[in-house]
């Protein structure tokens, strides 16, 4: 069967940063809202895994590909679907529509279900999920890249110290608060003279409150920032950002 799940979207003013657009780390958390929703939407979200499974959809890594992100009270429209599926992995992927279907970003996200009780991952036959959903051709065609950026001390550039409220259901840090920490690295000036094109991360290792997480960040040249975040030695995010030095045009000044 083929199914897609769809929802419109007004860029509300929670939803965007200086620039007065919808802020990077605010994608994420619409491409995770779509993402939860649309396993809702089939019977399988991680409410129902968790009561009939014991298990739960985890994230290992995103993708995202920006051509314009939309300014404070546009309407959008996002739409979700499979464009890849293996006995244990899902790829979904997340559009988002503008003005005449025009494509603001895409978004594909690889997943996995992880039992609770042996904290492996769980074959998706084996999960309550439509086996019979097909999937859709992607539009996100470039692969997830690699992330073997190198790092030392030098690169070093704080620590953050995680909290009760960062955590999610699954009872881990909510991915979305990795890139936070990873944007709180940029000066205010990046926000409103330049533009995300690109972001890359990869999701290593869970972490929980009371960790002690250590950013570190490089300039790889190009307009590219290579990122990870360590927690007692061991990555537990990478990250590749790539940005143009296009800076935002809006009328609406404060």
């Amino acid at each position: 069967m083929k199914y897609e799940y769809c929802k419109k979207f007004d860029t509300s003013y929670s939803m965007i940063d200086m620039s007065g657009r919808l802020g990077l780390v605010e994608c994420l958390d619409l491409n995770q809202d779509m993402i939860t929703e649309f396993f809702g939407s089939v019977g399988s979200d991680n409410r129902i895994l968790r009561k009939e499974n014991n298990a739960a959809w985890i994230y290992t890594r995103t993708k995202f590909h920006i051509e314009d992100l939309p300014f404070w009270n546009t309407r959008t429209e996002a739409r979700t679907f499979v464009s890849a599926k293996s006995p244990i992995r899902l790829t979904l992927e997340t559009a988002l529509r503008g003005e005449g279907g025009k494509i603001l970003f895409a978004a594909k996200t690889e997943m996995c279900a992880i039992d609770f009780a042996e904290r492996k991952i769980r074959p998706i036959g084996t999960l309550t999920f439509p086996t019979d959903l097909e999937a859709e051709p992607s539009l996100v065609e470039a692969p997830f890249e690699k992330l073997k950026t190198d790092f030392c001390e030098d690169d070093f550039v704080y620590e953050e110290k995680v909290y009760a409220c960062d955590m999610d259901f699954t009872r881990h840090t909510n991915n979305t608060r990795y890139l936070k920490y990873l944007m709180n690295t940029f000066p205010q000036e990046f926000f409103t003279e330049k533009s995300v094109t690109d972001l890359d991360i990869l999701f290593a290792k869970e972490s929980s409150a009371g960790s002690l997480l250590r950013i570190y960040k490089k300039d790889l040249g190009e307009n590219t920032i290579a990122f990870q975040i360590c927690s007692e030695g061991e990555a537990v995010v990478k990250a590749l950002l790539k940005f143009s030095d296009t800076a935002p045009s809006w009328d609406g000044n404060f």
